[in-house]
């Protein structure tokens, strides 16, 4: 049996940690099937192709580059080569599948922020009209597919209100926490940050985004420094990077918040971390803050609990279905989530329970049971057409 998975689209950040975990495991799961794997060129996306079995291929393609470009590949090419490599079943692991497709498909659904109003409204005009049309795009592909896979029940429950006709075909499999190795790969310069660090130490893994709310955290940081005058605030942001795009403009509102309020000196800029130097940086964390108004999964808040972090994180659908209770929880406003730090931070029974209850919690996120769920539903879907 051939696989095919598309992951044109897939740059980098969690996409791309999810995609080399399954690469990962997959193929250990059944060994006998072979992966053929459409991604970008190296250039065009931040993460090397992983050292996995050689039962995977790797085919790497500049088309998709664009959001016309992209729908050309899937509605053009990707059928073509689909044909040409005789895949039997194909993997759309990059949210769109094709809308008239020639074999069986599943499609991985995990872009939250096309689908609900709070991250949509955190966009500009512009970019809410693309994730308009990629809404369009995912529904209309999913309508095709034999399966549609999401990470969260509140995805899946969003999803079949705007299109009933998937009820019976969404199947919710969660990310799951980076394999870790023996020994963590750490460089130096980002040890250092860490490690130097006053104390406590509130960390927010996450890239930037709109609804990811850095603003309000950094707003919470002056009634926090009142209880913990030493706290510092990690954040895995780069503000040297000088690209004039989105993520300069975010992160320059970031710096000017944190300016105006006094707060820059307890700010800690890690910058883009490798899977190691984030395990790193949440076990020698007090507390994870994760104050993000929309996630399709939120793979920062298993990463804590599989680093031992205790989290403090939105009160939102999406948290308490990865959380449970392995997390306290906030109102995403600077005040809240500066009362819950504060609180948490100054109990340590409450640290210690969240500890245990993460650690607990971890074993639903393990990255061998995603495959052999995943794995069914691959083999299922060409099972239906036989």
């Amino acid at each position: 049996m051939k696989i095919a998975i598309d992951a044109v689209g897939i740059r980098g950040h969690g996409g791309a940690a999810v995609l080399c975990e399954l690469l990962l495991w997959l193929p250990k799961v059944r060994p006998d099937w072979e992966w053929h794997v459409f991604t970008f060129n190296r250039k065009l996306r931040e993460f090397d192709d992983p050292a996995v079995s050689e039962k995977v291929t790797f085919e790497h393609t500049a088309c998709g580059n664009s959001g016309i470009l992209r729908l050309w590949w899937v509605s053009h090419i990707l059928p073509k080569r689909l044909h040409e490599v005789k895949a039997d079943v194909l993997f759309s692991f990059a949210n769109m599948a094709p809308s008239r497709p020639r074999l069986p498909q599943v499609v991985y659904c995990h872009q939250a922020y096309a689908f609900f109003s709070d991250a949509l409204s955190k966009q500009p005009l512009f970019q809410r009209l693309r994730l308009l049309v990629m809404r369009y795009q995912i529904l209309r592909g999913a309508r095709v597919s034999r399966a549609m896979i999401v990470q969260t029940d509140v995805m899946c429950q969003r999803i079949l209100e705007l299109e009933p006709s998937l009820s019976g075909r969404i199947q919710v499999i969660p990310s799951g926490y980076r394999t870790p190795l023996e020994t963590l790969i750490i460089r130096p310069e980002k040890k250092a940050l860490i490690d130097n660090a006053s104390q406590p130490r509130l960390t927010y893994v996450s890239h930037p985004g709109r609804s990811k709310n850095h603003l309000a955290l950094v707003r919470a940081m002056p009634a926090i420094l009142k209880k913990f005058p030493s706290v510092s605030l990690l954040l895995t942001l780069d503000k040297q990077r000088s690209t004039q795009t989105l993520y300069d403009l975010l992160v320059t509102e970031i710096l000017q918040e944190a300016e105006a309020l006094g707060v820059s000196k307890n700010i800690v800029w890690l910058g883009v971390l490798n899977s190691d130097e984030v395990t790193y940086a949440l076990q020698s964390s007090d507390l994870m803050v994760f104050p993000s108004l929309a996630e399709s999964f939120g793979l920062g808040l298993v990463e804590a609990m599989a680093a031992g972090c205790p989290i403090a994180v939105s009160d939102l659908t999406y948290a308490h279905d990865v959380c449970g209770d392995a997390a306290v929880y906030f109102s995403p406003s600077p005040e809240s989530i500066a009362e819950t730090v504060v609180n948490t931070c100054s109990d340590q029974a409450v640290l210690l329970r969240l500890r245990n209850c993460g650690a607990e919690r971890k074993a639903c996120f393990s990255y061998q049971k995603i495959a052999e769920d995943l794995a069914c539903v691959l083999e299922k879907a060409l099972r239906d057409v036989k």
